[in-house]
């Protein structure tokens, strides 16, 4: 190989090579794409790319016709350097002799730097066209007029210094030039030692897939045609399988000792099958089998088995198969999947991320794209929140977690503080020493790094990180655009201000939520115990901390670490401390986003935290706005930075912020409060009032009157508070029923001296009337509810900005004076529950802007002024008002009018011209007692959605419908004395309730209400005089819920089948059941008439319309065997079925197939002999008094978390004919698989045996009197106490057995365990409700109940070795007698093992005995006890527990 010398033509060209205006690229690259696109020039296109040098490399596509396409010749000449590689053909091609025209031309007239790269070719061919050139200019010769232009541009090129190759290795060449490349670019390398020690050494990766063995010398060994050499010392090993790979002794040894240390160490081996096929290697085919052949003829046959199998077993690996690719691309691949195993660098994070799953999860879910690595679009991401709240965690986390996805990734933290304190500049240069470590970037200004950045990423995929962003000018410096990157890029930011984001137009922004209340107590605990749970007895301050820091991360690990082993007082202490001095660590972190605010924005804040958290956006923004703060301007600034939320209308703070706040207007005179700008705390309030220590730096007064003394407030109290803005004196969750409760006493002389209020809100305010010199016409809101006012003011004054008057349960309130003068910009009046106003001034009427009038339970209200000029009302409400006899008079125009409310009124009838009201929404008529006639203007009023006319009872017609009301959606008539519905009740065609209750002179329903296609309800229970529904009523296919119960309907149509979509269906006369625990909406209920005459009710002879039920009550039917349809498995929905108190001897088997059902009731069942298998989604099981009842095993062995009721079932036990079948409960767990006595097989069968115990907790309940024998701790009473043996908690332990017997069942039993270790409490699990109704039960009953250890919380807290002893207590809640001792005669507890599933019987008496604990005695039961822990009902036991007082439970633990 032999190298030209370039250096002279870029001395010379140095002045052209350092401008850099103008230029796409770097590099134009020509080339012959038949001799070297997919080898040397696509290495040296990637090699150029890697080091950041923009390079063009056309696609084949472009090289098609006779003229060079325009956007080469664009390409070259906005390119500043052009690599010619002259290979063996290149000549041949026209395309590249025009191009080398073209830059020949380009470096004559631009000094344009063109290098030559002689590839396989003598420089002197190309010189003189000699060789293949001269072959290639023979074929031209049919363009005599071109080959002169093409001679030139040859002999010129060849004359320039490049590099000739010819042998030797590709890769030093491709070095070479493109170092030449980046110093004519000016852009080079630092000089570095030759021996960098430790430099190649792996970056540790915490999660990292390898596997780890030991010291390495070199991360990847290449296995090709070559030595031995470091095989054992590298951690990953690429075999390179070519041609003639085979054909090498020493690489099939090589390969032989790869795969041994595959198998012992664990080595990584990837296969490279380099132009061969992986089916030659694996088989010893093609060249592969000629290799061997070669072998076994030369003498080493001996060896080829050894080598035979190397290569099947490298052959079967995944690896990449090069044959006719862009080699350049695999070798990416390669060194990329090499890079995701080794080089990827890890982010610290705290090692407990609670809840860093769920919202990974959350940000991949709602932003898939960001998250999907397989897209090449440059996505840009936003995380934002406030201080504290875990944005940097998560970025963390997400780069961590795909950083090795990307060619490069750069985390820059600290963004806001580095570019105050150092600059831009300096983040440019960490992110450019980010992308090229070795290089020196050349950078004097924040201008020329963006141009760096730019020119050095817009062609690699890029993860880069910006933490803490605070202004646009840093994301413009650093990632100023999406087109800045390469395909496949993502870019994340993190900051405060989600505004900034929206500006960046970022393709999708994430919220970082605070954690919920679980998350919270975990992560706290952690750093406050150092366990996922608080330590005992710091359960309530663990969850008054919790609840002050509100979720935020920040707080909860700062706390949690001061908290750190200090006592519950003085955890009390510093709660009580930060109600008034939040901590400084947390308020650091949050003070910064206050301080970036100005300073009408800083009011807003201060405002929000001390007065205005949870209110309505539109009432706050109009007391700011009163102001002059700006409010729609700075509430969103404030939004934007996370410092407030608004949901549902309503702004929020979170309580840290909210802390903060309150805490800063005090923060320059903490003595002084006298001099706070805003005053919040009661007892402060208080103070400062009462010791008059007011000063006009007070703005704001938020008084809570949960002060336990009165309070006398005078003139002098407040004089000195010329600025007070705001003033609210309010009392939490209660009303003031009498004067006598207020505790703010005023004197009758007392007078507000502020002029500057702009919200007055005073509840319960003593004085009958606000004061004769009250005059603050800045005042937006005043607000009086529960006051003690006669009248509102005596003298006229001018409120022009008064917006709102509130006079809410005011009940001395007996007038409203002239308005219209006084406040003639008002828009909502509200006077609700003012029972003795008897006057409105007539100028009320002509409140033009008025937009809310609410005279709610106004009851001694009589009239009603003439509405002449109430052009803005929307909302007018007289409901209440019992003495309102007439509507008031329409005179004016009511186009904005919404809702009429008129219920409970006296009025009798409507004016017609309620039909010009052509917007009103909503008309509520309820309990209008007088009203006998509807105007049939109403039918005028097609905006009309809600008609209510509930109990007016002398209603007798509804009137015709003249016009369509498509919009009309409810209309409720309960209640009222109507006898039918018009026929023209069909233009309701956008009705969806229709209410009939109780309508009790409804006869019929016309045959047109069928038509009515939105219908969804339809209620006529109580029409107790219809005796039919129309026959087509199975066209209304919307038709869900049906109530017609009550009524005289005997037979439903038959069309009902139709009603695929019907979900309640209630027919006449019977009870209604209550919705099922899970609130389902789409409950079934199909009611029946009990028959007197004995015979059952008949069923449909098909359920299959009616999939869509979920609760099926077919209870005391009197149903006998055959009656409920086989095809019951088609109610695919359903989850509660009632069969109980029926007469058939069976269940249809279907009912396996109804995979949701989760109860299901059989009581009184009196004939039912068997219960069929059951769906594994039963819960519960409710047979109590099934006499015959013989379930088999089939009906429960796939069960989970059941429960069972057979009380009073005297079958399954004392009437079993069978000793075998009596005793067979006695043996569980040990029966045998052969077992299928009553009740033992619902726990016997060999998958219960073998599945239930493991994972599965269940109870039964049935008929007895004593305890199993085999439950070998027992004892008389509610109480038991064992004591245990060292290691009892091991690998086989499964579960508990608990068991007591019951003189009466109660309605609950729950169990309690209690060690001297740990309380556990409720064994919540295992807990059992007692399904019945009436008197208590006169026989006794056994609760058995199993608990598997894998679902008790108390084995994650601590090492159940480390109990001396377990208490059990069982406790029975009953309505008639809630104490156990009464209800719970005896108890036990059994520890069930992995060996009692195999089949140890009672005859095993020294195995058991081998396993018993003493039982410790507690006599509080009943007196004269021994510890004999059994009656004569359960032989064999006591004998053991009193006879061996001291036997321990002893177990081997599993072989180590």
């Amino acid at each position: 190989m032999a190298f030209a010398n370039p250096q002279s033509q870029r001395a010379s060209s140095s002045s052209s090579s350092i401008s850099t205006g103008g230029w796409n690229y770097d590099v134009f690259l020509s080339f012959m794409g038949e001799d070297t696109r997919h080898n040397f020039t696509d290495h040296l296109y990637r090699a150029l790319n890697r080091k950041g040098i923009r390079t063009f490399r056309d696609a084949e596509e472009l090289r098609k016709g006779e003229e060079i396409a325009p956007e080469l010749l664009k390409a070259i000449e906005k390119s500043r350097i052009c690599l010619i590689i002259l290979s063996k053909n290149y000549a041949r091609s026209r395309w590249c002799l025009e191009e080398l025209v073209k830059i020949m031309e380009r470096r004559q007239s631009m000094g344009q730097l063109v290098f030559p790269i002689f590839y396989h070719v003598d420089p002197s061919d190309v010189r003189r066209q000699t060789g293949s050139y001269e072959q290639a200019f023979e074929r031209h010769e049919r363009n005599p007029d071109q080959i002169q232009r093409w001679r030139g541009a040859l002999t010129v090129v060849a004359n320039i210094n490049g590099w000739y190759l010819q042998d030797g290795s590709e890769a030093l060449v491709i070095e070479e030039i493109t170092s030449t490349i980046c110093r004519s670019l000016n852009r080079e390398l630092l000089h570095v030692e030759k021996n960098l020690v430790g430099m190649d050494c792996p970056r540790a990766s915490s999660s990292s897939s390898c596997t780890s063995i030991g010291p390495w010398d070199y991360e990847v060994f290449l296995s090709f045609k070559g030595l031995l050499y470091a095989i054992e010392k590298s951690r990953l090993v690429l075999v390179i399988l070519s041609h003639n790979y085979a054909r090498s002794n020493w690489c099939l040894e090589e390969l032989v000792r790869i795969m041994e240390c595959r198998e012992e160490m664990g080595k990584i081996v990837f296969p490279v099958f380099y132009h061969v096929d992986p089916s030659h290697v694996r088989n010893q085919k093609g060249s592969y089998g000629e290799a061997f052949a070669y072998h076994e003829r030369n003498g080493f046959g001996h060896q080829t088995q050894r080598w035979r199998a190397a290569l099947r077993e490298v052959g079967s690996l995944s690896g990449w198969h090069v044959h006719d690719w862009s080699e350049a691309d695999y070798i990416e691949d390669i060194t990329h999947v090499i890079l995701m195993r080794f080089s990827q660098k890890i982010l610290h994070v705290d090692k407990k991320l609670i809840g860093m799953d769920y919202r990974l999860d959350q940000l991949e879910e709602n932003f898939p794209q960001i998250i999907d690595l397989l897209s090449n679009d440059v996505r840009m991401v936003g995380i934002y929140g406030f201080g504290g709240i875990g944005k940097t965690t998560i970025a963390k986390v997400l780069y961590n977690q795909i950083s090795a996805q990307f060619m490069i990734a750069s985390f820059i933290a600290n963004v806001r503080e580095d570019s105050k304190s150092r600059g831009l500049l300096h983040l440019q240069k960490q992110l450019l020493q980010d992308i090229f470590p070795r290089r020196k970037n050349f950078i004097s200004n924040v201008d020329e790094g963006i141009h760096m950045i730019k020119d050095r990423l817009c062609f690699k995929k890029v993860l880069l990180v910006l933490d803490d962003v605070d202004d646009l000018n840093q994301l413009e410096a650093l990632a100023g655009d999406h087109n800045w990157f390469g395909l496949g890029s993502r870019i994340i930011v993190t900051t405060r201000d989600k505004h900034l984001l929206e500006v960046h137009e970022m393709d999708a922004l994430y919220e970082a939520k605070k954690l919920d209340h679980k998350e919270a107590v975990e992560l706290f605990s952690w750093n406050a115990f150092k366990q996922n749970h608080p330590k005992e007895d710091y359960e309530i301050v663990t969850n008054s901390v919790v609840h002050y820091v509100n979720g935020l991360p920040l707080g909860l690990k700062v706390l949690g670490s001061f908290l750190y082993g200090k006592t519950i007082q003085q955890w009390k202490s510093e709660l009580h401390k930060l109600e008034r001095e939040p901590n400084r660590e947390i308020q650091c972190v949050l003070m910064r986003s206050y301080d970036e605010l100005d300073r009408t924005q800083k009011q807003i804040f201060l405002d929000v935290a001390c007065f205005f958290n949870g209110e309505d956006k539109d009432f706050v923004t109009r007391i700011l706005d009163a102001c002059n703060f700006f409010a729609e301007s700075g509430l969103r600034v404030l939004g934007d930075k996370c410092l407030i939320s608004i949901i549902d209308n309503n702004i929020w703070m979170h309580d840290l912020l909210r802390h903060m706040g309150r805490g800063i207007v005090g923060q320059k005179f903490p003595e002084d409060p006298g001099k706070w700008s805003r005053l919040c705390y009661p007892e402060v309030v208080s103070r400062v009032l009462t010791r008059k220590m007011g000063t006009k730096a007070i703005k704001g007064i938020l008084f809570n009157l949960s002060i336990p003394k009165p309070i006398h407030i005078t003139t002098e109290s407040l004089e000195m508070m010329k600025n007070l803005r705001l003033l609210k004196i309010y009392l939490d969750h209660e009303s003031f029923s009498t004067r006598e409760d207020n505790k703010v006493k005023l004197s009758k002389d007392f007078e507000f001296p502020s002029l500057e209020l702009r919200y007055l809100y005073w509840q319960g305010y003593p004085l009958e009337s606000l004061p004769s010199s009250f005059f603050v016409e800045d005042l937006v809101e005043l607000d009086m509810r529960y006051s003690s006012l006669t009248q509102l003011w005596e003298n006229d004054m001018l409120l022009e900005k008064l917006n709102t008057i509130r006079l809410s349960c005011s009940q001395h309130l007996i007038e409203i004076p002239d308005i219209s003068i006084c406040a003639p910009n008002l828009e909502k009046l509200i006077l609700d529950g003012c029972s003795s106003l008897l006057i409105l001034h007539p100028s009320i009427g002509k409140l033009s802007k008025l937009i809310l009038l609410n005279l709610k339970n106004c009851k001694k209200l009589s009239s009603f002024p003439s509405i002449i000029d109430m052009k803005a009302l929307e909302i007018l409400n007289f409901s209440g008002c019992s003495g309102l006899k007439k509507f008031p008079d329409i005179r004016g125009n009511m186009d904005h009018l919404l809702e009429l409310h008129l219920a409970s009124t006296a009025i009798e009838e409507l004016p017609s011209s309620i039909g010009h009201i052509t917007r009103l929404v909503l008309l509520d008529l309820k309990r209008c007692k007088n009203l006998k006639s509807l105007p049939t203007s109403i039918c005028r009023l097609k905006s009309l959605e809600y008609l209510f006319l509930s109990g007016c009872s002398k209603l007798e017609n509804f009137p015709e419908v003249m016009v369509d009301m498509e919009n009309l959606k409810e209309l409720l008539l309960d209640g009222t004395s109507i006898e039918g519905l018009p026929s023209s009740i069909d233009r309701l065609k956008g009705l969806v309730l229709l209410n009939m209750r109780k309508c009790q002179n409804l006869v019929s329903l016309p045959k047109g209400m069928c038509k009515l296609t939105s219908l969804e309800t339809l209620i006529v229970s109580g029409c107790s005089q219809l005796n039919n529904l129309p026959r087509n009523l199975g066209s209304l296919q919307r038709l869900a819920q049906l109530h017609a119960d009550g009524t005289a309907i005997t037979q439903p149509p038959e069309s009902i089948v139709l009603l695929r979509n019907l979900q309640v269906l209630i027919y006449p006369g019977c009870k209604i059941l209550a919705p099922t625990s899970l609130g389902s909406l789409f409950s079934f209920w199909l009611m029946h008439r009990n028959s007197s005459n004995g015979v059952g009710l008949r069923l449909p002879s098909s359920f299959f319309s009616f999939r869509s039920f979920t609760n099926l009550d077919l209870s005391d039917l009197k149903l006998i065997e055959g009656a409920i349809p086989n095809d019951i498995c088609s109610l695919i929905s359903l989850k509660k079925l009632d069969l109980s108190r029926n007469n058939f001897l069976s269940i249809p088997a279907g009912i396996s197939q109804l995979t949701n059902l989760k109860d299901l009731r059989l009581g009184h069942c009196q004939s039912l002999i068997i219960i069929p298998e059951l769906p594994p989604s039963i819960r519960d099981v409710d047979a109590h008094n099934c006499t015959a009842l013989f379930p088999t095993s089939s009906s429960v062995c796939t069960l989970q978390g059941l429960q069972f009721l057979f009380y009073n079932c005297s079958k399954p036990v004392e009437d079993q004919s069978s000793d075998q079948k009596r005793n067979a409960l006695q043996r569980f767990p040990h029966n045998d698989a052969s077992s299928s006595a009553s009740v033992s097989s619902v726990t016997t069968s060999p998958v219960v045996r073998q599945k239930l115990l493991e994972n599965i907790a269940f109870s039964i309940v049935f008929p007895g009197s004593g305890i199993p024998e085999w439950i070998w701790h027992q004892n008389v009473g509610s109480f038991i106490k064992i004591e245990l043996p060292t290691d009892w908690y091991n690998d086989d332990f499964l579960g508990f057995v608990l068991c007591s017997i019951l003189e009466h069942l109660p309605e609950r039993i729950i169990c309690r365990l209690n060690s001297d270790v740990f309380y556990y409490g409720d064994f919540k699990d295992i807990g059992h409700d007692f399904h019945w109704k009436g008197d208590i039960l006169g026989s006794e009953h056994v609760w058995l109940g199993y608990q598997p250890c894998s679902q008790l919380r108390l084995f994650q807290f601590n090492d159940p070795n480390d109990w001396n002893y377990i208490e059990i207590s069982f406790e029975a809640a009953h309505r008639f007698n809630s104490s156990a001792s009464n209800v719970v005669k005896k108890c036990g507890v059994c520890l069930i093992y992995a060996e009692d599933l195999e089949g140890i019987h009672l005859q095993n008496r020294k195995q058991l005995k081998s396993r018993g604990c003493n039982v410790v005695e507690r006599s509080s039961d009943r007196d004269g006890l021994h510890g004999s822990g059994m009656d004569s009902s359960s032989s064999g036991s006591s004998q053991g527990a009193s006879n061996s007082p001291t036997l321990k439970l002893k177990r081997k633990r599993p072989q180590e």
